[in-house]
Order: C-alpha cells, then sequence, then structure tokens
C-alpha cells in the first residue's frame, strides 16, 4: 500500500470557490432533499485518510448537507448517550467570570457582534491561525442567515493567548491532543440553530502539524482518526438562569452550576443553543483527541480543585 503524501495546504491554496452560494437556488432548506443526504452519506463512508476525508469536506458545495448527512443519532437514544456530566471543577469562578465579561466589554462584543464570511468566530487576532480553514463553511452560514440566524455567538481564544491563565491551566486538566480551548460567548438574543459537528479546527492544526494523523484512516462513525477519539467538553462558567437553552436533539441542559462540565456525542448528536435570557451566556468548550482508554472514554466522572 502506498502512503498518502503529506502535502501542507495553506488558506489560499485551497479552492473555496464551491462554498459560496452565487444565488439561492442552490440553497438547502429543513427537510434537506432525501435523496441527496443519501447519495452523501455513501460519499462520506469511502475510504479515506483524515488528510483526504478533509480536503474532501473543505472543498465540498454542500457542507451543511454533509453534517446533516453525518448524524448517526436515533430518535429515542438515552439521554447518556447524547451527553452526561463528566466532571466538577472548582474554583473561583466569580473572579474569572468578570475578566471575561470586561473584555467583552473593551472588545464590545455584544454592540459589535457579526458572523461572517472570510474568518474564524473569534475577537482576539492571532498569527498562529492566519492559515486556518475557517471552520464554519459559507454553505452552512448561507443555510443559517437565509433562515434568519444571523446572531449566533462569539469566540474569545484561550489556548493560543494568555488572557485567561486560570482557563489554561484548566484546559490541560483533561490532557487532550491538539487541544483547543475558546470561551463560547452567547450574547442575549444569540441563537445557534441544530447541527453536528465536525470539529475541524483541532483536527486541521493535528492533520497540518503531525503527518502521521494526516495518514491515518479516518473513521467516517466517530469522525475521529482510528485509534483515537476526537472529544470535546463544555464547562459551565456562569450558573445557568432562566433563558439560557441548550439542546441535545430531544433532551435539553439546564440548571447548570459555575463548573459543571459535560461530554457530549458532538458527532452524531444534533444541538442547539438560544440566550434568551438578560445576561450574555459564557461556556469554556475544549475540543481535542484523546487516545482509546482515557478516562474520558469510559465515561467516567472526576472533580477537580483549582
Amino acid at each position: 500500500m502506498i502512503e498518502t503524501q503529506y502535502i501542507k495546504k495553506t488558506h489560499k491554496e485551497i479552492d473555496h470557490s464551491s462554498n459560496r452560494l452565487i444565488s439561492d437556488r442552490h440553497l438547502h432548506k429543513h427537510p434537506y432533499d432525501p435523496e441527496l443526504l443519501e447519495s452523501i452519506r455513501d460519499d462520506i463512508l469511502k475510504p479515506r485518510t483524515c488528510k483526504e476525508f478533509m480536503d474532501w469536506l473543505e472543498t465540498h458545495p454542500h457542507y451543511d448537507m454533509v453534517a446533516e448527512a453525518s448524524s448517526q443519532f436515533i430518535r429515542g437514544t438515552h439521554q447518556d448517550d447524547c451527553f452526561y456530566q463528566c466532571a466538577k471543577i472548582n474554583t473561583d469562578w466569580s473572579n474569572i467570570t468578570s475578566r471575561i465579561q470586561k473584555y467583552a466589554d473593551e472588545n464590545q462584543i455584544n454592540e459589535k457582534f457579526d458572523t461572517n464570511y472570510t474568518k474564524e468566530w473569534r475577537v482576539f487576532p492571532m498569527k498562529e491561525q492566519k492559515e486556518f480553514v475557517p471552520f464554519r463553511h459559507n454553505t452552512e452560514l448561507d443555510n443559517m442567515r437565509k433562515h434568519g440566524f444571523t446572531k449566533q455567538y462569539q469566540l474569545i481564544e484561550v489556548t493560543l493567548t494568555e488572557n485567561f491563565p486560570e482557563l489554561k491551566q484548566i484546559e490541560k486538566l483533561f490532557d487532550f491532543e491538539w487541544g483547543k480551548a475558546d470561551i463560547n460567548y452567547q450574547p442575549t438574543s444569540g441563537q445557534f440553530p441544530r447541527h453536528v459537528d465536525f470539529l475541524t479546527t483541532p483536527f486541521r492544526r493535528a492533520i497540518e502539524e503531525d503527518p502521521k494523523i494526516a495518514n491515518t484512516r479516518y473513521n467516517p462513525f466517530t469522525k475521529t482518526p482510528e485509534g483515537y477519539q476526537m472529544t470535546r467538553i463544555l464547562i459551565a462558567l456562569e450558573d445557568w438562569v432562566p433563558g439560557q437553552m441548550f439542546m441535545f436533539e430531544n433532551y435539553s441542559w439546564n440548571n447548570w452550576k459555575a463548573g459543571d462540565t459535560i461530554n457530549f456525542a458532538w458527532h452524531s448528536c444534533r444541538h442547539s443553543t438560544s440566550n434568551c435570557s438578560y445576561r450574555p451566556r459564557p461556556l469554556m468548550k475544549i475540543s481535542g483527541m484523546v487516545k482509546d482508554g482515557h478516562w474520558l472514554t469510559q465515561k467516567k466522572f472526576k472533580e477537580f480543585k483549582i
């Protein structure tokens, strides 16, 4: 077997022409075309290396349908197979969240909120990420905007900055490989419609910097390199207030306390968020790879104090 050659692509070298809709004629609305969905499902299952799959995904003209076609969720699945509490983190959350709010005020996140087409949804400029492909593709954005979802959420960088050292310390508790942490800051009236993830940001970092992962066989069911599990956890940074909603298919996560941490089936479970309260909703999102046998793959619970 000839090993796939690893070639690093920069943002400019990727053809993005198929990712931008010229007119509404090709826009896929809910419910999706079942025949096209089935065709895309068959294409997803074709054997590929991780790099081959990412190249296919990034240039696919119907990214929004690829995400939908990748879901393996069956309605009626037990809640623990959608999300469950995997950890509790005890620390001075009030100090952390006050600094997050100060950062949001200084950068006018609420006033200048915009989800654009060409950059990642984050406030802090990072040279390290200029070559990364935006993780929310234009066909998906166009589909969301077509249905009125124009104000969603903003990501505030954690991993690649020194703005929030306590959160970087928390990130290290989970021993992720190629970990990526952000503050998911959802302003009042922000909404993010039902969708399924691919975790392309940490996945692309790994592929671009590690030829071994780039050439590893891609598992289309777990959306992960064989031998690994891509994982995404969510950490509540403040106590829940009425009006803040987080849905995982037919289940709802609410009444959370600061430090509550959940692991969820990001690869198959459609999820959505809405902030109908009068208070911004900050969560910490950590994504990365763990090897088979890691405590998170065994649904264990851990409590930490910092």
